[in-house]
C-alpha cells in the first residue's frame, strides 16, 4: 500500500487539533490560513473523507482523524528527537546511552563494562536510569531508556526484543554457623522453618522463588522485607538471624571469606535467565558495542565464579 500522508500533514493535524482553529494553526506553522486549508483538503482527498467537523467556533477531529492524530503525535516527536540528535552529532556532540538495571548488584561488574566502552566507543556517554526498573518495556517504548538488563520470564511485546546475556543460579545465603552451611543443596520445604530476608518482589508468583514456594505449597516461617541489593540482608544473615536468596554471581566472590555459605535451592537448583531488553529496531553503533562488551564481561565473571566454586565447596559450581 502506498503511503499518502506526509510529515507536513501530520504536523498540520497536530496543530489544528491542539489550536482548535485554522487561523491559530496557521500562525503556529507559519503558513497562511488559505495555504493550510488547501493542505487539509489535499489530505482529506487522499484519505477519502473529512477529518474535522466544526462545532461552534472550533474544529473537532472525527474518530478516524483522532486515530491518525494519536499515532502522529509519537511519530512527529520521534522524528524531532532524531533530527535533533543528528544535528548534535554532526556538530561534534556525543551520543548518549541510557541504561536501566533491575538488579542493583549489577553495579559490581558495570564499571568494567563502562571502562571498556570508553576505550572502544569514546563518543558514547552513558547515563544510568534508576526510576524505570519496574516497567522497562514502557520506558523503552517511550524512549526514556535504550537498554534494560532484565531477569526471568516476561510477556512478549512487539515493541521490544531481548538478547540472552547469561544464566545464573539463585542460591540460599546462610551464615557459616547455620545448619545448612556445607550442604550441597537444601529442600524447598526446609524454608518453612526459617526467617527469610528478601525484597518485596521475591516471593510473588511472578518471581522464581515465589513460584517455587507456590509449587510445593510452602512458605517461610517469617518473611522480612529488606533491600537485598545492599548490606542489610547479608549482615542479618551473617549474624545467623535468618537466610536470604540472591543471585550466585552477586555474592559468590566474597561469601567464603565473609562468614557466609551458599547453598543450592532444591536438588537441581533455582535458575534465572538474564537478558538485555531493547527496542525492536536496529541497534545504534553505541548500543551494539555496549551489548557486545557486556556479554564478554559477564562471561568473564561467570568463569571467575566457576573457578571460585572449584576452590570452595560452599559455592555451587552452576
Amino acid at each position: 500500500m502506498t503511503v499518502v500522508t506526509e510529515i507536513r500533514h501530520l504536523q498540520l493535524l497536530l496543530a489544528i487539533d491542539e489550536e482548535g482553529t485554522l487561523h491559530a494553526a496557521a500562525r503556529r506553522l507559519h503558513l497562511s490560513p488559505s495555504a493550510l486549508s488547501q493542505q487539509l483538503r489535499d489530505l482529506e482527498q487522499r484519505l477519502g473523507g473529512a477529518l474535522f467537523q466544526r462545532q461552534w467556533r472550533r474544529l473537532v477531529a472525527t474518530p478516524a482523524a483522532r486515530h491518525l492524530i494519536e499515532g502522529a503525535r509519537g511519530l512527529v516527536t520521534e522524528l524531532e528527537r532524531l533530527e535533533g540528535e543528528t544535528r548534535a552529532l554532526m556538530g561534534g556532540a556525543h551520543a548518549t546511552l541510557r541504561i536501566a538495571m533491575i538488579c542493583q548488584e549489577t553495579y559490581r561488574w558495570l564499571p568494567d563494562v563502562l571502562l571498556r566502552l570508553a576505550t572502544q566507543a569514546p563518543s558514547v556517554e552513558v547515563s544510568i536510569i534508576t526510576d524505570v526498573v519496574h516497567d522497562p518495556t514502557e520506558a523503552l517504548a517511550e524512549r526514556k531508556i535504550d537498554v534494560a538488563l532484565v531477569a526471568g520470564k516476561r510477556m512478549r511485546d512487539r515493541r521490544t526484543k531481548d538478547a540472552h546475556v547469561f544464566r545464573d543460579e539463585l542460591v540460599a545465603v546462610v551464615s557459616s554457623k547455620h545448619p545448612w552451611a556445607g550442604a550441597k543443596s537444601v529442600p524447598v520445604r526446609a524454608f518453612a522453618k526459617e526467617q527469610l530476608y528478601c525484597d518485596e518482589g521475591a516471593v510473588t508468583k511472578r518471581a522464581p522463588l515465589g513460584r517455587l514456594f507456590a509449587e510445593v505449597d510452602v512458605s517461610p516461617r517469617k518473611i522480612s522485607i529488606v533491600p537485598t541489593s545492599g548490606t542489610v540482608a547479608l549482615e542479618l544473615v551473617r549474624a545467623n538471624l535468618g537466610v536470604t536468596v540472591m543471585p550466585c554471581w552477586a555474592v559468590a566472590p566474597f561469601a567464603p571469606r565473609d562468614g557466609l555459605a551458599l547453598v543450592r535451592v532444591g536438588p537441581r537448583g533455582l535458575w534465572l535467565e538474564w537478558a538485555a531488553l531493547t527496542r525492536n529496531e536496529p541497534a545504534s553503533p553505541g548500543l551494539a558495542t555496549f551489548l557486545e562488551i557486556m556479554k564478554a564481561c559477564v562471561s568473564n565473571a561467570a568463569a571467575s565464579r566457576k573457578a571460585s566454586a572449584r576452590r570452595s565447596p560452599r559455592v555451587p559450581d552452576g
